[in-house]
């Protein structure tokens, strides 16, 4: 089933809705549902000279002039608005960002608007339900004067209670970490203790679990995480750096949080028509993240 409200609207900022999101705490996952499709669309301007500036400059420079990973900031505001609309069933932070594929069409202009085609795939529910089937689909479409520019999709967990990340399991040996032929260590990043409140800044993502530790223990973790797209943000900086062309595409999978402080490094390795990438721990035996990007 397919529920349309296709009035455009204007997207508001990300604090004043983070904050609107407490209220969907409320929220019960317990009744049964089918699939279904929210669709929506909205306006926002095109970013402006200094935000754009700003953000280039946290990552030391892209190629692009519109970075991919920036779109994805734009398109979180879409995400968090559709959640917090009463037709989307969860609690807005009860959701755990998993996947994100970034996809650009044509060039995109940093002067025109953008109109955004948002739809949200939220999966079947109801107590027959494994919760690991729990994760809703956003996709968002970017158009500039009629034309599809881009796309982003993402996939979220819905977590069925709090102290997820308190859970304890059984840690199998730490097995020496043997890179495979092709792969190559680019980079390290010291991510400092203040790290997910400067990409706050820049990005809007002002989710608490990434700002201070009395929130990020409620979801089981002693100290703040970064935010995995400032992690992919940042390969995409460095990849394009390396290669001197903007990246067009980018997948990318977040295997474990990064709790702040923290030093990852970043390894790649090209491969056909497509450039692989992970973000490892310091002693590289931890994978944090996995990805690929393609050139233009």
């Amino acid at each position: 089933m397919e529920r349309v409200d296709t009035s455009p609207q204007k997207l508001s900022p990300m604090p004043s809705m983070l904050l609107r999101s407490l209220l969907t705490l409320q929220r019960s996952d317990e009744s049964a549902a089918e699939s279904e499709t929210l669709l929506k669309e909205y306006s926002i301007p095109a970013p402006t000279a200094k935000h754009l500036s700003r953000y280039q400059q946290s990552f030391g420079g892209f190629v692009s002039d519109v970075p991919l990973a920036m779109l994805y900031c734009i398109a979180q505001r879409a995400h968090l608005s559709q959640m917090l609309d009463d037709s989307f069933p969860w609690p807005a932070p009860g959701l755990v960002h998993v996947s994100n594929k970034i996809e650009r069409h044509q060039v995109i202009s940093a002067q025109v608007p953008f109109q955004l085609v948002s739809k949200v795939k939220v999966p079947k529910r109801g107590p027959d339900v494994s919760p690991r089937r729990l994760r809703p689909q956003f996709v968002v479409e970017f158009w500039q004067n009629n034309e599809k520019v881009a796309t982003c999709s993402s996939v979220y967990q819905v977590m069925s209670g709090q102290n997820t990340g308190s859970t304890k399991k059984s840690t199998p040996p730490i097995k020496a970490f043997e890179p495979e032929a092709g792969w190559e260590n680019l980079s390290h990043w010291q991510l400092g203790s203040g790290m997910g409140r400067r990409y706050a800044r820049i990005s809007g993502d002002f989710n608490p679990i990434h700002l201070h530790p009395l929130v990020s223990r409620w979801f089981g973790f002693e100290k703040p995480i970064i935010h995995g797209m400032y992690m992919m943000a940042r390969a995409q900086a460095e990849l394009e750096q390396r290669q001197q062309k903007p990246v067009t595409y980018i997948d990318v999978t977040f295997k474990r949080p990064v709790i702040l402080p923290a030093r990852v490094q970043l390894w790649a390795s090209e491969q056909d028509d497509k450039t692989k990438y992970e973000v490892r721990s310091a002693d590289h035996s931890s994978l944090k993240l996995e990805g690929s990007v393609r050139f233009d």
